[in-house]
């Protein structure tokens, strides 16, 4: 027996080294010009098993066993086209990898057709459906920030269900509703928020002349083209389903005075205003001093309410739910999705937004030179808002006054406004909407290379809003009935809205595409598109109910009811369109596009307006002396583009006709003037109104170097907007208001930059992009009108909207000052010093408003910015997103800064420590104070005087960085999956909004209104499953 065990001991010895030795596999990874490709990652297929190229393209493998006759390698590298290379008995392998050119190969959407990204010669710029889905928000508008360049996204508000603001490269218009781009999905009219972001599979914005004038009057502000998910023709089905919670809470919030320090502050400016009455004139001292004693012992009595607590939750959920089928066989590929979203509100009642979307695509081919397809979406919105929203008082309501008392009955707040009983029991605003849509498409090929397309898409919408405004009583602390009510519900209202929408949109076209002689490449298109609206509104109210319970129109009063319609529109446009294009050898390339709009907007004779655009492109990269710097320089190309874009969306759907109202006309009843019952001309009218029109020149430059991995796109352009609706004076003895007649000019330079880099390292992958764009939109000729509104003016040669007020010289110190200076009135020391311009002749030294004002800067955000970095390690992948503003003036108004505005409301606290001027401060500390001294009568109650006019001392550093997404995701191993029939399983984490870098007083967002819903923070956990 030992014999044996020593025989097979040295039979292992003998053998080890043999097994240990295993199979050593190596070689050179080179590109089709012989030169290495360093990092190229070697891997044997179907194993984790691999190596990376050294610096030289060579690498070595070593394998603990010989592979299996079939097992293969697969090469790949960044750049370069994927190659499986059998192993077989070799050892030594030398693989050329040919480059790809994916990047350029892409096909983007453009008017009515499609084109690779490389034979474009405008500008444009688009974003993936799975990087707006990333971004975890429900709406598309607020994913878009920061997505691109010269595409500026703003918001006010997270209100649930809010809608971002979107403007493509600056200002076109000064009409309200004609600057925000014109919407396309799938080629059809229609509304961004129409959509959920998880059925998009791309968007993309046309932003010069040579892109955009194939919409023609439509395009002036940009268009945005919106492309839906389709089943891939692929022969499989497959299922997913996604779903994320969200937890959202508000980003800053400003803190206010405590009830102690809102006393003092009060007093303190009372002081201010009237000294000789002595410190105490609000509050007296034993009051402010033993408050906290008195609120202990009767906090009905003395008490402390935290409003903004009282409102706000601390947090709100938000779920979101997605299921997808896509079926796809020979003949039939369809897709079927199903949205559900629901978003709490972070008001503590009566707020929440439901969203229910489904959308069926389907495409059928019928023979093979006949396509067809059907689409068909749903969307249903509920949404709930308080008849009386908090967001404004929460904010500035002092602690002082008492929201509800300790036996739970409302208290009257303060002179019967009490905002917090009006929000959990004045009554709800409940608005449903409802929008369906469907669009059927026929795609004919008769011969190679034409395709005749014939489409028609009918909408409908309907909406219906209840206002119910509940009467709620308040109470003394200590009564158990009253007939008081508070202001924001003094009484029992209904007030409620139908709303009916129809639009149809018909188009016929031809695309026709055909090479000669292997470098002659040609492109026609040709269209012609009938759109239709119709929309009507009823409108029915009712003032007198017996009780707030029942929440129908009938249960009021039937001799107060009250019912109208209103928004009763009709809108027709017919439009012919075309578009040839031509390159050679995919070197030269020139395009033209036309359209010809006519709209019912316009009177007969005026309707209708022709739309021109050229463009050129010179892809130099493809030149043959441009060969040796092929290693370095993958693509180049230079772009420029001329043409006209028109806006028909001015001043409603009937600007020439006058309209009649039920008024009171003057008119004569025998020999005397009587106002008289009927039906009167309130505005005058110009009846040749017609488009504005945007000239636009447009230099681009597209570059990608190192096998693409780095990418650059430049643009340059100039906008030139002639026939820009403005308001006519006409002499007051007409009586009628002023008409508005196409007399303006408007002028926009600016320019864009995108920079990206991607590149893989064996297992990791990362890709970096950046994008900065700004515009400058300046007033021209005008008419020599002003418009001066809320500290902005309107002004030939002044970019739109500046900020126009008082030169400021920082805050008067002593009364000497004071009687040394220009003043406003009258003022002291603690007020602000502003700069006296100029006088009247013959006048004393003063600051008025008619020569001290002037244009104190840009009120538009500037050098616009945003970018991503993404970072991929074999199951994991790290996502973060950035935007913000590198350059704006940003304004202090009196919301934030006024102490006691409207001699009622709160302080910041940011006012208090020094920080405001104060005879309670030393003089070092009053020369280094921030803001002026606590004061009514220095301007108090109006922005024209004081210290709240509206000046540069209030103007601050509006520049701000926001990261808007952080993710992080893994996704389960695929040999985990099979074993479930899964595909692929992901769960993610996504923090948006969390972090904000700004000049703006503690607790104030950058973009947040100060009288509107909170700007939110959100936590999102995310899974998606497919099988």
């Amino acid at each position: 027996m030992k014999k044996l065990a020593c025989l097979v001991l040295f039979l292992i010895l003998a053998l080890y080294p043999a097994m240990a030795q295993g199979l050593r596999l190596s070689g050179q990874i080179t590109d089709t010009s012989g030169e290495p490709v360093p990092g190229a990652t070697v891997m044997i297929t179907g194993t984790n098993i691999g190596t990376m190229a050294d610096a030289d393209g060579n690498f070595v493998l070593d394998v603990k066993s010989e592979p299996s006759p079939e097992a293969t390698l697969t090469v790949s590298s960044l750049g370069f086209r994927e190659m499986k290379v059998l192993i077989g008995k070799k050892t030594v392998f030398n693989v050329t990898l040919e480059e790809e050119d994916n990047i350029l190969e892409e096909t983007v959407v453009i008017g009515y057709s499609t084109i690779k990204k490389k034979d474009l010669t405008g500008s444009l710029a688009s974003v993936e459906g799975d990087a707006v889905r990333s971004r975890q928000t429900s709406t598309v508008s607020e994913a878009l920030q920061g997505a691109m360049p010269g595409v500026t996204v703003t918001r006010s508000s997270s209100a649930p269900g809010g809608e971002a603001t979107i403007r493509v490269r600056g200002i076109t218009s000064m009409t309200s509703g004609a600057t925000s781009p014109y919407v396309l999905i799938d080629g059809v009219p229609g509304a961004i928020s129409d959509v959920n972001p998880v059925d998009i599979d791309n968007i993309t914005v046309l932003k010069d002349a040579a892109s955009a004038s194939i919409y023609g009057s439509q395009a002036a502000a940009g268009v945005i083209l919106i492309t839906t998910k389709r089943a891939k023709e692929n022969g499989k089905a497959s299922v997913s389903y996604n779903y994320s919670l969200g937890i959202d809470s508000p980003t800053r919030m400003p803190e206010y005075m405590d009830a102690v320090s809102y006393m003092e502050a009060c007093n303190e400016l009372k002081y201010n205003d009237l000294p000789e009455s002595g410190w105490y004139q609000a509050y007296d001292r034993d009051l402010v001093d033993n408050y906290m004693s008195l609120h202990s012992a009767d906090p009905d009595t003395y008490p402390i309410t935290d409003w903004m607590n009282l409102i706000l939750k601390n947090n709100a959920l938000r779920h979101s739910h997605n299921l997808k089928l896509s079926v796809s066989g020979d003949r039939l590929r369809s897709s079927l999705s199903f949205g559900f979203d629901d978003v709490d509100g972070l008001y503590k009642a009566n707020q929440s937004w439901k969203r229910y979307t489904a959308r069926l695509n389907n495409d059928l081919r019928i023979f093979n030179w006949l396509k067809a397809s059907a689409d068909v979406s749903f969307r249903y919105v509920d949404k709930i808002d308080p008849h009386s929203s908090p967001a404004l008082k929460m904010r500035y309501m002092p602690q002082i006054y008492p929201a509800v008392w300790s036996n739970g009955q409302y208290a009257p707040g303060k002179d019967a406004s009490n905002i917090y009983a009006a929000m959990m029991s004045g009554g709800e605003d409940k608005t449903r909407t409802f929008r369906t849509a469907a669009k059927f498409q026929l795609d004919a090929t008769p011969v190679e290379g034409l395709t005749i397309t014939a489409l028609y898409s009918p909408k409908f919408g309907f909406s219906h809003e209840s206002d119910f405004r509940r009467q709620t009583p308040y109470y003394y602390a200590g009564e158990t009935t009253s007939t008081k009510y508070i202001s924001e519900a003094l009484t029992t209202t209904l007030d409620e809205s139908r709303g009916w929408t129809y639009e149809g949109t018909f188009q016929a076209y031809a695309n026709y595409q055909k090479t000669f002689a292997e470098k002659h490449n040609f492109a026609a298109m040709a269209g012609y598109e009938n759109y239709y609206l119709d929309t009507d509104t009823i409108i029915a109210g009712n003032s007198d109910f017996p009780n707030a319970l029942i929440e129908d129109l009938k249960a009021g009063n039937p001799a107060t009811a009250t019912a109208k319609s209103s928004n009763v529109h009709e809108l027709a446009r017919n439009s012919f369109f075309g578009r040839l294009m031509y390159n050679y050898n995919s070197r030269y390339y020139i395009q033209g596009n036309v359209r010809c709009d006519g709209t019912s907007r316009f009177a007969p004779g005026h309707r209708w307006g022709t739309f021109l655009s050229g463009s050129a492109g010179w892809q130099f990269s493809e030149e043959p002396w441009m060969e040796a710097a092929k290693r370095v320089l993958n693509h180049g190309k230079f772009r420029v583009s001329y043409g006209e874009l028109g806006n028909e969306r001015i001043n409603g759907y009937y600007p020439y006709q006058s309209m009649l109202s039920v008024s009171h006309p003057v008119g004569y009843v025998g020999d005397e003037v009587t106002p008289v019952t009927g039906y009167a001309q309130s505005s005058a009218i110009v009846t040749d109104l017609t488009w504005e029109t945007t000239s636009t020149i447009d230099v681009g430059l597209d570059l990608a170097f190192l096998r693409n991995r780095l990418t650059f796109t430049a643009d340059w352009y100039y906008k030139k907007t002639s026939g820009m609706l403005i308001e006519v004076p006409v002499a007051p003895v007409v009586g009628l208001s002023n008409p508005y007649d196409n007399l303006g000019e408007m002028h926009t330079n600016g320019w864009e930059i995108t920079l990206g880099w991607k590149d893989t390292i064996g297992d990791f992958t990362y890709k970096v992009d950046f994008n900065l764009s700004d515009d400058v939109s300046t007033m021209g000729d005008i008419q020599g009108k002003e418009v001066i509104s809320s500290g902005k003016i309107i002004k030939e040669g002044v970019e739109y909207n500046s900020w126009y007020g008082y030169k400021s010289d920082g805050l008067f110190q002593t009364q000497e000052e004071v009687d040394n200076s220009a003043c406003m009135g009258t003022q002291y020391p603690g007020d602000i010093r502003y700069v006296n311009l100029a006088d009247a002749e013959g006048s004393a030294e003063i600051i008025n408003a008619e020569y001290d004002r002037t244009v104190l800067g840009s009120s538009l955000p500037h050098f616009c910015f945003g970018g991503n970095i993404n970072l991929y390690w074999k199951n994991l992948d790290f996502g973060l997103t950035f935007q913000g503003v590198g350059k704006r003036n940003g304004y202090l108004n009196n919301y934030m800064v006024q102490p006691l505005r409207g001699q009622v409301y709160n302080f910041p606290t940011y006012l208090a420590g020094g920080a405001s001027w104060s005879y309670k401060n030393t003089i070092e500390q009053n020369l280094d104070a921030k803001y002026p001294r606590y004061s009514w009568t220095s301007g108090g109650s109006t922005t024209s005087v004081g210290n709240y006019a509206y000046s540069d001392y209030w103007l601050i550093n509006g520049a701000y960085l926001r990261i808007k997404n952080i993710s992080l995701g893994y996704t389960f191993p695929d040999k985990w999956m099979q074993k479930l029939s899964v595909s692929n399983l992901r769960l993610g984490v996504t923090l948006t909004d969390f972090f904000t870098f700004s000049h703006y007083p503690t607790g104030w967002d950058p973009e947040v209104g100060t009288t509107s819903y909170p700007i939110t923070k959100s936590a999102v956990f995310s899974v998606s499953i497919n099988f």
